[in-house]
């Protein structure tokens, strides 16, 4: 019956219920895009501005920029153990936080990878290489040291995090996490095989980091890690040959790039720039820094001006999703109470109430359950907004919608009797009939 039913009343109200799903169509994807900037908004203000208020952040820089002196500083017999002595006093130091890390592509070979992994500068060809008939892709990668991923507070959603151990120089496997976008392909203790610095390298899975992870890089405060290869800033041991030795000179000159971290007043940025040109003279490396602040003081004004009008966004969108549900409400009343024929009908064929507020439910909620895939469909993969959060949230709005919109239709059939005009004889036959099933 049920089935029969439900293609007879799409069939008849065809129209209505199109106008209605695009209507409730729409309401779910504004709202999930509401949901989705508040949700923006509470991370940036009570995470971000949190982890950098009152900090002053300066990227340092070698100067080994132009290619004459790079070469003639790489070539110096002892530029590897200033560059590590360099690195370790930078990465141990008390006096401020040293955040190494660096987003270098890396070859990984490739068995069917998502094409979101490419690496962006490459442009919308992958660029691919074949080593020993296995094909190697260009992929994002992202390094960095024990320090950046505690400062970022980065979560695994799976396996664990990089500890101590994994920054020390390893055997036969470089631990590595992977974002969310691999979480499908590989699992935890997957081994990848990988050329890094024009090495091959062996990598092994640890971990997954949650969906979303982001942190603060080259001046983006949201740099998505979901679709890197995250490996760590290691300190290597002696070189065992030419090729490990350029490898490590390679390595270690991205790692003395990276960001040192301090509390923002005039006396302990002083102290603490001092103290880094203090490392750099006695290892003798080349350094000049940029100062990010202005960054963060604008970043910092713009998220004042949207909390100081977020409950006054918050109350209008309130206000009209209400109003909404008002409206819907009504509507789907009057259109509920022209189906009370077709309802007593069935009753009096030998339905029972219960059959009749089941299939009442299942008219509506099927189109508002259309409606909100459709909305995750285009939330997903056209505005690319939101979360899990988000589309839960959506979900429950769909579930509470199709049963507060059923109630008093519910009430209505399983209380008051039904009555039929009999058009031929011109009156009103009324069937006083038990509400008990």
């Amino acid at each position: 019956m049920i089935t029969n039913e439900l293609k007879f009343y799409f069939k008849k109200y065809r129209t209505f219920l199109l106008i209605f799903y695009l209507q409730t169509t729409l309401f779910f994807i504004t709202l999930g895009t509401f949901t989705a900037f508040v949700q923006q908004l509470d991370y940036e203000s009570n995470d971000l501005q949190k982890r950098y208020e009152g900090k002053a952040i300066y990227q340092l820089l070698d100067n080994y920029y132009d290619s004459t002196e790079y070469q003639e500083f790489i070539d110096e017999t002892d530029s590897l153990n200033r560059l590590k002595n360099y690195y370790n006093d930078l990465n141990s130091s008390d006096d401020f936080q040293y955040l190494a890390m660096f987003n270098h592509s890396i070859s990984v070979e490739d068995k069917g990878l998502p094409l979101k992994t490419a690496d962006d500068r490459q442009g919308n060809q992958e660029k691919q290489a074949k080593n020993n008939d296995a094909i190697f892709t260009q992929k994002k990668s992202f390094q960095m040291n024990k320090q950046a991923q505690d400062f970022f507070g980065l979560t695994s959603s799976e396996g664990r995090l990089f500890t101590d151990q994994d920054f020390e120089s390893p055997s036969n496997t470089m631990p590595a996490l992977l974002g969310s976008s691999y979480k499908n392909i590989y699992s935890i203790g997957d081994e990848i095989n990988i050329e890094h610095y024009y090495k091959p390298i062996t990598i092994k899975i640890i971990g997954f980091i949650e969906e979303n992870s982001r942190i603060y890089f080259n001046g983006n405060t949201e740099f998505f890690l979901d679709d890197h290869i995250i490996i760590p800033y290691i300190n290597y041991d002696e070189p065992g040959s030419e090729t490990d030795k350029t490898f490590q000179k390679i390595s270690y000159l991205a790692m003395i790039n990276g960001y040192v971290v301090t509390d923002d007043s005039p006396v302990e940025t002083k102290y603490v720039l001092q103290k880094i040109d203090a490392i750099a003279v006695k290892n003798s490396i080349k350094y000049s820094f940029i100062d990010f602040n202005p960054h963060f003081l604008r970043y910092r004004s713009l998220m004042t001006v949207f909390q100081e009008n977020k409950l006054l966004l918050e109350s209008i969108f309130f206000s009209i999703t209400v109003l909404y549900g008002i409206i819907i409400n009504i509507v789907l009343l009057l259109q509920q109470k022209r189906r009370r024929l077709s309802f007593a009908i069935h009753y009096i064929n030998g339905a029972t109430k219960m059959q009749l507020v089941k299939m009442q439910w299942i008219e509506v909620s099927s189109v508002l359950f259309t409606s909100y895939l459709t909305s995750f469909l285009i939330i997903n993969n056209i505005l690319m907004i939101g979360s899990l959060k988000t589309q839960l949230y959506l979900l429950f709005m769909c579930i509470a919608m199709s049963i507060i919109v059923c109630i008093y239709p519910a009430y209505k059939l399983l209380l008051s009797p039904f009555v039929i005009y009999n058009e031929d004889e011109g009156e009103n036959n009324t069937c006083y009939l038990s509400s008990q099933e």
